[in-house]
């Protein structure tokens, strides 16, 4: 595909394009992006005077980000980058409602740019969408995995186990033939499919234990109350989430047992905050370390 350009507002934009276009007949040639990201980029270099990057949806201004970097084009690389931080920071951000695509692409620039507030921000949004099972983990993982997005990895692994568990439980194949992850990153799966399960075994046969109130003078009859109530909800919480899926399993049981009309009467005050608080403990020790369930 071809394209006419002004040469003369080219160079006058970027110290590349001035090496580019230094004869009448020196073609530029597409590397990188495709004819319709140059396009859109040429579409801004001519825009006099820029209207406001807040009115462009998002696409339209990663396209103008990532094209402006790679020719060093720098009004058009200072524009769209605030226009894109603008609509991810906003409120009512896009990344609500994006496609992982955009969430990829996001990060990539973040990186491309060394912005590492930016970075943040859409692995924290995309993180959220994840654990509400709002959009698929599998290309967090392969985008996290490649640019040693630690946290984001850690918990894509998770979110993409408890997606994939029941096949596992049924023996079938981890993916149906379309997956993108590697036979790499297919083993860690099932390194944290085996200890996790473990892990829940473990927290099923015994609450996670909790100093007893210095108020309370019948520790025991605390914990024979905290133990009994423990297990019937441990039995509840087994319809209710896959056995791998821990993290939401405990939040479960910290929520139950919190209005436990049983367990507030049989135990102290004292006792009850310090049992609840020893499962939020709990839930947050295993969040923190997620790599060596995944042996990551």
């Amino acid at each position: 595909m071809r394209f006419k350009v002004n040469p003369r507002v080219l160079r006058a934009g970027s110290p590349i394009f001035k090496t580019i276009l230094k004869g009448r007949d020196c073609p530029i040639v597409l590397s990188g992006h495709t004819a319709s990201q140059f396009r859109t980029f040429l579409w801004a270099v001519y825009a006099q005077p820029l209207p406001s990057a807040k009115s462009f949806d998002v696409a339209r201004l990663c396209s103008i980000a990532e094209v402006s970097f790679k020719y060093d084009f720098n009004s058009l690389k200072l524009w769209s980058m605030e226009g894109i931080k603008s609509l991810v920071e906003s409120p009512n951000t896009i990344l609500r409602t994006a496609a992982s695509e955009t969430f990829v692409r996001l990060i990539r620039l973040a990186l491309l740019y060394r912005d590492p507030a930016l970075s943040r921000t859409v692995q924290s949004k995309w993180l959220t969408r994840l654990h509400w099972h709002d959009l698929p983990a599998a290309p967090a993982l392969v985008v996290a995995d490649a640019h040693d997005l630690r946290h984001l990895l850690y918990h894509a692994y998770y979110v993409h186990l408890v997606d994939v568990a029941p096949r596992i439980d049924r023996e079938q194949p981890i993916d149906d033939g379309d997956s993108p992850l590697s036979t790499v990153q297919n083993l860690h799966v099932f390194c944290g499919y085996h200890s996790l399960l473990a892990a829940w075994k473990q927290l099923q046969e015994s609450a996670p234990s909790f100093t007893p109130d210095a108020a309370c003078s019948s520790h025991s009859k605390c914990l024979i109350a905290w133990n009994a109530r423990w297990a019937l909800e441990t039995a509840r919480v087994n319809a209710a989430f896959v056995p791998v899926d821990v993290l939401r399993r405990l939040l479960f049981m910290e929520q139950r047992l919190e209005v436990d009309a049983v367990a507030a009467d049989c135990m102290t005050a004292g006792c009850m905050r310090a049992a609840l608080h020893a499962i939020a403990t709990k839930r947050a020790e295993i969040s923190d370390n997620l790599h060596h369930y995944f042996d990551l």
